[in-house]
C-alpha cells in the first residue's frame, strides 16, 4: 500500500504542473488573440521608402556640402601655384645669371693671365731691342739687379 501512496502522490504532484501549464496556455492564448496583428505591411513599406527618400535628400546634401568645402580647401591654400611656379621660376633665372657670371669671372682671370703674359713677352723684346742698341745701359742694369738680389 505504501507503494500505491507514493505513486498516487506522484500522479498528484504530475497533475499539479499540468494544470499550472495549462494556466500558462490559456494566458499566453489570450495575449495572442487579444494583440493585434499587422495583416497590411503597406504603410510599413510607405513609410520604409519615405525614411529612404529622406535619407538619400541628406545624403545627397552632405556630398554637396563636402565638394563645396574642398573646392573652398583648394582655394585656401596658403602658398598658390602660381607664386610657387614664380619662385621656382626666379631660382633657375637666379642660379643661371649666377653661374654665367662665374663663367665670365674665370674667363676673365684666364684671359688677364694670357694678356700679361702675351706684355711680358712684348716688354722683353723690346727690352732686348733696347739693351741690343745701349750695352753701357745693359751693364748698369746688371749691376743693380744682382744688388737687388743681394739685399733681399
Amino acid at each position: 500500500m505504501a507503494k500505491l501512496d507514493e505513486i498516487t502522490e506522484l500522479l498528484t504532484d504530475e497533475l499539479e504542473g499540468l494544470k499550472q501549464m495549462l494556466v500558462k496556455l490559456e494566458q499566453l492564448s489570450k495575449e495572442l488573440t487579444s494583440s493585434e496583428t499587422v495583416q497590411d505591411i503597406s504603410l510599413i513599406r510607405n513609410e520604409l521608402e519615405e525614411l529612404k527618400r529622406t535619407q538619400e535628400h541628406y545624403f545627397q546634401g552632405q556630398d554637396t556640402r563636402t565638394i563645396e568645402i574642398e573646392e573652398q580647401l583648394k582655394k585656401a591654400q596658403i602658398i598658390p601655384e602660381w607664386l610657387l611656379l614664380l619662385v621656382c621660376l626666379i631660382l633657375i633665372i637666379s642660379l643661371s645669371i649666377s653661374g654665367y657670371l662665374g663663367y665670365q669671372v674665370v674667363q676673365s682671370s684666364e684671359e688677364k693671365e694670357k694678356a700679361f703674359n702675351a706684355g711680358k713677352t712684348v716688354i722683353y723684346k723690346e727690352l732686348n731691342k733696347y739693351f741690343d742698341k745701349h750695352p753701357e745701359t745693359y751693364k748698369g742694369f746688371l749691376e743693380w739687379s744682382k744688388k737687388e738680389v743681394n739685399l733681399k
